[in-house]
C-alpha cells in the first residue's frame, strides 16, 4: 500500500494538534482519516461563517421580508421563494467554468461574488419598485451561490474518502444549517422590530460572508495537480487531432464551450448515454416539483392568511425544519454510507409524502373565507407543525442525497459535469413549479398541496424500481472511489 493510502486507512500518529486537530475536537475530525483533516477543519470554519451569510439569502427568509417589508405581491413573492432554485440554471455554466481550473479559488471568487451582491440590498430603498431590486439582488446573489454548491462537491470527492464522504457531508451540512437557524432567529426577531433593518443587516451578513470566502481559499484540493496536468494533456492531444482551421479558433473554444446550445447538448449526450442517472434525475425532478410547487404558497399563506409575524413565520418555513434537519442528519449520513443513494431516496421520499399529506389536511382546515374559528386556527396550525418538522427529517436526508448523490454515477474526471447537470435540472424545476404552483393556487386553492402528494408518489414509483435495478449494475462510484 502506499504511503499516501496508509495516511487515509489508519488513525493519526502522536498528538491530537496533528494534522490541524485541535485539542478540543468538536466536530468529529480525529476519526476521520489523516489527510482529510486540515481541510475538513478549514470547511468547518468557513461554514461557521457561511452558513449565516447564506441564512440571509434563502428564498423563504427573503419572501417574508418581500411580503411583510416590501408589501409585495404574491407574484414577488413567489419569484423570490424561486430564485435560489432557477438561479441554478446557470450551474451547468460554473461546471464548465471550473474545469481545468483551480477550484477551491474559484470558489473563493463566487463566494466573494455572492457576498458583493447581498450586500448591495443595503442602499435598496423601501418602495414598490424597491422590492422588485430586492429580488434582483437576491436572484444575482443566489446564482453565484449555486457556483459556489457546485464547486465544492468536486472538492468533497477529491478530499474525502467514498467510504466517509456521506457522514463528512451531514456534518459540514450540520455546521451550515445550525448557523442558517441561528441567522432566521435572529433575522426574524430583528425585523419584528425594525422593518427597515434590512439597510444594515444585509451588509454585515455579506461582511461574514466576505471572512468566509477568504477561509475557503486556504483548503488545498488532493490530486489537484495531477488532474490539472491530465486535463490539459487532453487538451493538447485533442487539439492534436483537430485541423488547421478548428485549431486557429482555439481561442474562441471558451465562448463556445459556454454558449448554452453546446451545454444543452453536453447534457443531452451524458444523459442519453448514462440511462441509469436520467432515471435518477427524472425521480428527482419529480420530488423537486412536488417540493418546488409549494414553497411560494406557504410564505403567502403564512403571512397573509395567518398572519403570522416576521420570526413565526420564519421559524414555521425556516427554523422548525432545520432544528429538525441538524438532529438527524448524522443518521442520514450513516444511512447514506451503508445502503448507498438510491435506497436512502426510497425512504427519504416516504417521508415527504407523509410531510406534504399533513400539510394537505392542514391547509384545508384554514380554507374557510372570513375569521378563522379557534378550532379551524388550532388544528391546522397544529399540523403545519408537525408537517414541518417532518419535512425537516427529509430535507435532512434530502441535503445529503442532493449534494453528493450524484458522485454515485459520475466517472473520475465528471464530477463537476454531473454536478452542473443535476443542479441545472433543479434550476429547470425551479423556473417552472413555483410558478405552477400559484397558478394552480389560483385556480383550486389550497389543493395545489394535494396535487404535490400525487407528484410525490410518482417520485416514490421512480426511486422503487431505480433501486430495485441498480443491483445488474455496477455503480462507477465503487469503480472510481476518490
Amino acid at each position: 500500500m502506499s504511503r499516501r493510502g496508509c495516511a487515509d486507512a489508519l488513525p493519526a500518529p502522536g498528538s491530537s494538534q496533528q494534522a490541524g486537530v485541535p485539542r478540543l475536537d468538536l466536530f468529529g475530525a480525529r476519526r476521520l482519516p489523516y489527510l482529510s483533516r486540515p481541510n475538513y477543519q478549514l470547511e468547518i470554519r468557513h461554514l461557521l461563517l457561511w452558513g449565516i451569510f447564506a441564512g440571509m439569502v434563502e428564498g423563504n427568509v427573503c419572501a417574508v421580508i418581500a411580503s411583510k417589508t416590501f408589501n409585495g405581491s404574491n407574484f414577488l413573492i413567489t419569484f423570490i421563494t424561486a430564485t435560489p432554485m432557477f438561479a441554478n440554471l446557470v450551474s451547468l455554466a460554473w461546471g464548465f467554468l471550473s474545469r481545468g481550473r483551480r477550484q477551491q479559488l474559484f470558489l473563493s471568487w463566487l463566494a466573494a461574488a455572492a457576498v458583493v451582491s447581498a450586500g448591495s440590498i443595503g442602499i435598496t430603498p423601501r418602495s414598490a419598485w424597491g422590492g422588485w431590486m430586492f429580488a434582483v439582488q437576491i436572484a444575482l446573489a443566489r446564482v453565484f451561490v449555486s457556483g459556489v454548491v457546485t464547486v465544492r462537491t468536486s472538492l468533497w470527492k477529491n478530499n474525502y474518502p467514498q467510504r466517509v464522504r456521506g457522514m463528512i457531508t451531514g456534518r459540514l451540512q450540520f455546521v451550515r444549517a445550525a448557523m442558517g437557524v441561528l441567522s432566521v432567529a435572529t433575522a426574524g426577531l430583528i425585523f419584528d422590530r425594525n422593518p427597515q433593518a434590512y439597510h444594515w443587516l444585509f451588509p454585515t451578513a455579506a461582511a461574514i460572508g466576505l471572512i468566509a470566502a477568504w477561509i475557503i481559499s486556504r483548503t488545498r484540493v488532493r490530486g489537484e495537480k495531477a488532474a490539472l496536468r491530465a486535463q490539459r494533456a487532453r487538451s493538447v492531444s485533442r487539439d492534436d487531432s483537430d485541423t488547421a482551421e478548428t485549431s486557429r479558433m482555439a481561442p474562441f473554444d471558451l465562448v463556445a464551450e459556454l454558449s448554452p446550445l453546446y451545454m444543452v447538448r453536453e447534457m443531452a449526450r451524458v444523459l442519453r448515454e448514462d440511462r441509469m442517472f436520467a432515471r435518477y434525475c427524472g425521480a428527482q425532478m419529480a420530488l423537486g416539483i412536488s417540493n418546488i410547487m409549494i414553497q411560494p404558497i406557504l410564505p403567502i399563506l403564512f403571512t397573509k392568511r395567518l398572519n403570522f409575524s416576521y420570526f413565526v413565520s420564519g421559524a414555521m418555513l425556516d427554523l422548525l425544519p432545520n432544528l429538525l434537519l441538524l438532529v438527524t442528519l448524522s443518521g442520514w449520513g450513516r444511512l447514506f454510507d451503508r445502503v448507498g443513494v438510491i435506497r436512502m431516496r426510497v425512504l427519504n421520499t416516504w417521508l415527504w409524502v407523509a410531510s406534504m399529506s399533513l400539510a394537505t389536511a392542514a391547509a384545508f382546515a384554514v380554507r374557510g373565507a372570513g375569521p378563522l374559528s379557534p378550532g379551524a386556527f388550532s388544528t391546522g396550525v397544529g399540523l403545519f407543525l408537525v408537517a414541518r418538522m417532518l419535512y425537516g427529517v427529509s430535507m435532512s436526508g434530502g441535503a445529503i442525497a442532493w449534494h453528493i448523490g450524484h458522485l454515485h454515477f459520475a466517472g473520475p474526471h465528471d464530477d463537476q459535469l454531473y454536478m452542473g447537470i443535476h443542479v441545472s435540472l433543479t434550476g429547470v424545476r425551479g423556473l417552472i413549479a413555483p410558478f405552477v404552483g400559484l397558478w394552480l393556487h389560483h385556480r383550486i386553492d389550497w389543493g395545489v398541496f394535494a396535487v404535490a402528494v400525487g407528484v410525490l408518489l410518482l417520485s416514490v414509483y421512480q426511486f422503487t424500481t431505480l433501486a430495485r435495478d441498480m443491483p445488474r449494475q455496477t455503480g462507477r462510484e465503487s469503480a472510481h472511489p476518490a
